[in-house]
């Protein structure tokens, strides 16, 4: 995708690009094969570069061979990287482990991706299905080292390397518009300042792992409008198929380009042949992930769109179910306000560009930002999920602004300097814009912690996010460090990982717990209904309405048991003693003999409350066991665990 070499200009750009002095470039033509052929100077001037339009009609793109394109600068690119990735790492040392700004869902993907290296045994199940797969499996190889990341330092490394990929891409699309160097420059500094970008790039989110796939896909996109290469559709459809299974919204853009690639095409004259070929290369990668992940879905969990129906990317908690339109059509004007005022500009600007102009690609882009603009809203309209227009989804709107804006400069008979220049001038304004707007946006996850770490260097440990979510991981930390204290034998924790994922994932020895990903979710009732032939300890969350296992010793969750010691507890969690020889039964005082020995009844013994369903599991989280990771938090939310 970032192939480069140098760049020459067909006369009659299909892009719109008005004024330009252009040489003849090659065509590739249909018939017998005869191709006509021109002269292509290796120069990086705004005077050279290849497109679609002046190709005739037949087979209209470059087959066989590799057209000029801008020359590689792999150093500059790994220096932008570089510099990013690393900053945005040593920001986020600081924010997660210092300041604790980091979510729960953050913690959960984490606390998954080392069971899957770390476990007893190792499981790949524990990825889970209420979550897009590689959103956790980007992060198992850097959850190979247990003592990192129960520490956290490792958490930002992820989304800051992703991040500067974003960077990259962006740098390189630069280049296919001919802006400077210090234009270039100026773009990527403001653009890698925005609040937004800082925030997700440096907390662990999982925006940037699908983001950056995203806008890899449009700057293949992007390529091969210019240089009619079609090696950039494929590598255009390899990147959106990654890219939906890091993040499920990235087959909205995939729709929105399948289509521009097929219109383009038929527009140029290419024949069915061509267009079918291209827009099946450019599909096919996406559809056989899906396909391939739907019959996981119903092999395991027999729902071949549980993937959909059920995952956290459609379905978050914590949110308001019901907005009327007016309120759907004023928060999606906020997003657009707070989070990405230059697509206010860009928008029309390339609406404008694609019609008055005939700039196809400009048009294209258009549409896609209003996709982009438009999608919280629809989500929310038709109940795809029950979290309202937060924050987070201007991120991607800010995104498509830049590649659209970049474009424009491309386009723009004047120049690309003086519109990348607009662009970096814009992006830099709404830095102190967006910033503010983080501390009183109505509908957020941390955007107000990350805002009050930034402005008053204090930990965020204890404080509440606008919606009454609690901030930060001190509860989690403390039960995590008893137990590592404690607690040394293999399976000794009985526990409903669903919900005590962040103790898991901070004491760093998932092999301590006997958790719902160990074996499978009947071994685990099996444990919960006779404990002391299994485990020493139960793990208690507090929340007995999301923790299953609390759901089946309540009275020991509320620390109201008198035979299941309590030998630590705070505000969130329980951790009980298991006496030898002790079952589950309906455990109340009148059933204590003078001594305190629990004295059982077998007919009550066997659930009595249903605390488990026919599976063996309460209804908190999916079904099956491959299923026993489901989420409890939103991205970036301070939640309860």
């Amino acid at each position: 995708m970032t192939s480069e070499a140098t760049e020459t200009t067909d006369a009659s750009d299909a892009a719109g690009t008005a004024g330009a002095t252009e040489t003849a470039g090659s065509a590739v033509t249909a018939g017998a094969g005869a191709r006509a052929t021109g002269v292509a100077t290796a120069t990086e001037s705004p005077a050279a570069d290849t497109s679609l339009r002046g190709r005739s009609s037949g087979v209209v793109q470059a087959v066989g061979r590799r057209p000029a394109d801008i020359r590689r600068r792999p150093w500059e690119s790994l220096a932008i990287f570089v510099v990013f990735a690393v900053s945005y790492s040593v920001l986020g040392h600081w924010l997660v482990v210092d300041l604790h700004v980091v979510g729960f869902e953050t913690l959960d993907r984490w606390a998954r991706a080392l069971m899957v290296s770390t476990n007893d045994p190792p499981k790949l199940a524990a990825v889970g299905f209420d979550l897009p797969p590689l959103s956790v499996l980007f992060l198992a190889p850097f959850a190979v080292v247990p003592a990192l990341t129960k520490t956290l330092a490792v958490v930002p490394v992820v989304s800051a390397v992703f991040a500067g990929f974003t960077m990259v891409t962006v740098n390189t699309m630069m280049r296919r518009a001919q802006v400077v160097i210090a234009v270039r420059l100026a773009v990527l500094a403001a653009l890698g300042l925005n609040p937004l970008v800082v925030m997700y790039a440096s907390t662990g989110g999982r925006s940037f792992l699908w983001l950056a796939l995203v806008l890899a896909a449009l700057g293949a996109i992007f390529a091969w409008y210019v240089t009619a290469d079609i090696r950039f559709v494929m590598v255009a459809g390899v990147a959106f198929a990654v890219a939906t299974l890091a993040g499920y919204g990235s087959l909205v853009w995939f729709l929105v380009s399948l289509v521009l690639v097929a219109v383009i095409l038929a527009r140029l004259g290419a024949d069915g042949t061509e267009v079918e070929g291209t827009t099946v290369g450019l599909a096919s990668p996406t559809v056989y992930v899906v396909a391939l992940w739907s019959a996981f879905n119903l092999a395991i969990l027999g729902a071949p769109f549980h993937w959909v129906t059920e995952s956290s990317d459609v379905g978050t908690s914590g949110g308001v179910s019901d907005l009327s339109f007016l309120e759907i059509l004023r928060g999606t004007g906020e997003l657009v306000l707070d989070g990405a005022p230059i697509a206010i500009v860009v928008l029309p600007a390339l609406l404008f560009t694609g019609v008055a102009r005939r700039n196809g690609f400009a048009l294209w882009l258009g549409i896609l930002l209003l996709v982009t603009i438009l999608t919280p809203g629809v989500a929310v309209l038709v109940h795809l999920t029950d979290s309202p227009l937060t924050m987070d989804n201007a991120l991607p709107m800010l995104l498509v602004s830049v590649v659209g804006a970049v474009w424009l400069a491309r386009s723009t008979v004047q120049g690309p300097g003086l519109v990348a220049a607009a662009l970096a001038a814009g992006l830099a304004l709404s830095i102190p814009w967006t910033f503010s707007s983080m501390e009183t946006f109505r509908h957020q996850g941390l955007e107000r912690a990350f805002h009050d770490a930034i402005t008053t260097g204090e930990t965020q440990e204890g404080t509440r996010t606008l919606d009454g979510s609690y901030v930060g991981y001190g509860l989690e930390q403390e039960v995590a460090d008893y137990i590592s204290d404690h607690v040394d034998g293999r399976g000794s924790v009985l526990t409903d990982n669903a919900s005590t994922y962040a103790v898991v994932l901070l004491t760093g020895a998932p092999e301590l717990f006997l958790d719902r990903v160990d074996r499978s979710d009947d071994d685990w009732a099996e444990a919960a209904e006779a404990p002391a032939d299994h485990v020493d300890y139960l793990l208690l969350s507090t929340d007995t309405a999301r923790d299953a296992l609390s759901r089946r010793y309540p009275e020991a969750a509320a620390g109201d048991d008198l035979v299941l010691e309590q030998v630590f507890a705070n505000d969130r969690y329980v951790l009980v003693k298991v006496p030898d020889d002790y079952r589950y039964g309906d455990q109340l005082p009148d059933d204590l003999d003078a001594d305190g020995n629990g004295v059982l009844d077998s007919e009550e013994s066997a659930d009595p409350d249903g605390a488990l369903d026919e599976g063996g599991v309460g209804g908190v989280v999916g079904e099956g066991p491959a299923d026993s990771t489901d989420s409890t938090a939103d991205e970036q939310s301070g939640g309860t665990p």
